[in-house]
C-alpha cells in the first residue's frame, strides 16, 4: 500500500507530459487526457483518482457500444499540454472532437477507442491496416494516402487551389465529395475530415543565403513526400528532391543530410524541429492536407442510423476545425504575423515572408503552362476529370461549412 500511495502522489519534478505519461501507463490514453483536461491545477494523485473513474466510464461506454470504431493516430493526444488552442498535435487536430460526436451522435451505439502515439502504426503503415480492414481507422496526410489511393495526387499541382479559402471550398464540397472522396472510397479509404495547411520550406541553418526565388534551391537537398505531384515539383526546380522518413528528419536536418523539408509549418513544430530549422519560407504552393480515414466497408456494415452518426461526427470535427483555423496558426503555432511569443517565436528561426513578385516567380516556375509535358502526364495518370473538377470548385462560390455527402 506504501508504495501504491507514493505512486499516486508523484513528484513535483514531473513536467506535464511525464505525469501524463504516467496516467496513461496505468489507466489509458483516453481517461488520462480526460483527467489531465478535466482537472488542470490538480494534484496528481487527485488527477489519478479522475482518471481512474474515466477509465471505468470509458470501458463501461465500450461494453455497451455495439460496434467499435479503433481509431489509430501517430502522435500523443497530450502532446502540447499547455497549447492554447488545442492539446493534441496540431496534425491530429478534429479526432478528439471526432470521438464525443460520433458517441454522442450514435447515443453510445458507437465507441470510439483512441490507440495514440503510433501504437498501431506510422501514417502509410495504419492506413494501410484501415484499406485492408485490420482497424477502422487512423490519420494520415493525402500526401502520405496517395501511396495507397493515388486519386490524391491530383490536389497537388501546383499552385492549384490557392488560398485556405479556396481548400474549405473543397472540403465542403458534394461535387468534391461524389469525385475525389468516392474514387478513394472505393479504395476502402474514406476521407472523413482534414486540417489543410500550407506547406513552407524549412531550412536548416546550414542555408545561409535566404530562399526568396526557385534559383536560391539550385542543388539543395530538400526532403519530399510520396505525393509524385510534389516529387515532380522539386525535379521542376532546380533542387535535389530526397525521400526520407519522417523519423529521420531531425537528425538529416541536423546532419546536413539534407538542407531543408517541404512541410506544413504546424506538423514541423509539432515534430520537435524548431532547434534545426532557420529559414520558415512560405512558397504556399501545396497543402499538408492531415486527414482522418475510415474503412468504407467497415462504414457501409452500419446500419443507416449510425452511418448518419458517423458522418456527423465527422462534420462536427471539420467545423471545429475550420472555426478555430486562424486561432491555431496564430496562437499556437505563431507563423502569423501578430502571433504572440508562441509556437515558432520561441526559436531563432528566421520567418522569410514573400512578397506578391516573389510568390509569383515560383508559380510562373511551377506554372502547367511552363511544365506541360511533366505536368499533364501526371494528370492524365491520375484523373484529369477530377483536377478539372477540383479547378470548377476552388474557381466557384461557397467555402461555408454544409454537408457535403449531401446533395
Amino acid at each position: 500500500m506504501k508504495s501504491n500511495r507514493k505512486e499516486l502522489a508523484g513528484s513535483s519534478q514531473d513536467s506535464p507530459r511525464r505525469e501524463f505519461l504516467r496516467l496513461a501507463a496505468r489507466y489509458g490514453y483516453g481517461a488520462a487526457l480526460i483527467a489531465t483536461l478535466g482537472l488542470p491545477m490538480a494534484t496528481y494523485s487527485q488527477r489519478a483518482s479522475a482518471a481512474a473513474a474515466a477509465a471505468d466510464e470509458e470501458k463501461a461506454k465500450r461494453a455497451r457500444a455495439k460496434h467499435v470504431l479503433t481509431l489509430g493516430l501517430d502522435s500523443s493526444v497530450n502532446h502540447t499540454p499547455d497549447g492554447a488552442v488545442t492539446k493534441v498535435a496540431m496534425w491530429l487536430f478534429g479526432n478528439l472532437e471526432f470521438k464525443a460526436a460520433v458517441e454522442q451522435h450514435s447515443k453510445g451505439a458507437v465507441y470510439v477507442d483512441i490507440h495514440d502515439g503510433a501504437a498501431l502504426g506510422s501514417q502509410t503503415a495504419a492506413l494501410r491496416k484501415v484499406q485492408l480492414g485490420v482497424i477502422q481507422a487512423a490519420d494520415c496526410s493525402t500526401q502520405n494516402a496517395a501511396e495507397l489511393a493515388p486519386i490524391w495526387n491530383v490536389i497537388d499541382i501546383p499552385y492549384q487551389i490557392g488560398p485556405v479559402a479556396n481548400y474549405w471550398k473543397l472540403l465542403f464540397s458534394h461535387e468534391f465529395d461524389q469525385g475525389v472522396r468516392a474514387k478513394s472510397a472505393q479504395a476502402n479509404m474514406m476521407c472523413l475530415f482534414t486540417l489543410p495547411t500550407t506547406r513552407w520550406l524549412e531550412m536548416s541553418h546550414k542555408v545561409e543565403h535566404p530562399v526568396r526565388k526557385p534559383e536560391d534551391v539550385k542543388g539543395l537537398k530538400i526532403r519530399v513526400t510520396g505525393s509524385k505531384l510534389e516529387q515532380a515539383a522539386f525535379k521542376i526546380l532546380p533542387a535535389n528532391p530526397t525521400p526520407i522518413a519522417w523519423s529521420e528528419v531531425f537528425t538529416a536536418m541536423k546532419d546536413g543530410a539534407v538542407d531543408g523539408i517541404h512541410v506544413a509549418a504546424t506538423s514541423v513544430l509539432d515534430g520537435g524541429m524548431g532547434p534545426v530549422v532557420g529559414q520558415l519560407v512560405d512558397v504556399d504552393w501545396m497543402y499538408n492536407s492531415d486527414s482522418t480515414w475510415l474503412a468504407t466497408r467497415w462504414f457501409k456494415a452500419l446500419p443507416p442510423d449510425l452511418q448518419e452518426a458517423v458522418m456527423e461526427g465527422a462534420y462536427d470535427a471539420q467545423v471545429h476545425i475550420y472555426k478555430n483555423f486562424a486561432r491555431l496558426r496564430r496562437d499556437q503555432a505563431g507563423i502569423e504575423p501578430d502571433s504572440p511569443k508562441v509556437g515558432w517565436r520561441t526559436f531563432d528561426t528566421k520567418f522569410v515572408r514573400l512578397t506578391d513578385a516573389e510568390r509569383g516567380a515560383w508559380r510562373d516556375y511551377l506554372s502547367l503552362e511552363r511544365n506541360k509535358a511533366t505536368l499533364n502526364e501526371l494528370i492524365d495518370r491520375f484523373g484529369r476529370k477530377e483536377y478539372e473538377m477540383v479547378n470548377r470548385v476552388v474557381q466557384g462560390g461557397g467555402g461555408e461549412p454544409k454537408r457535403w455527402w449531401k446533395a
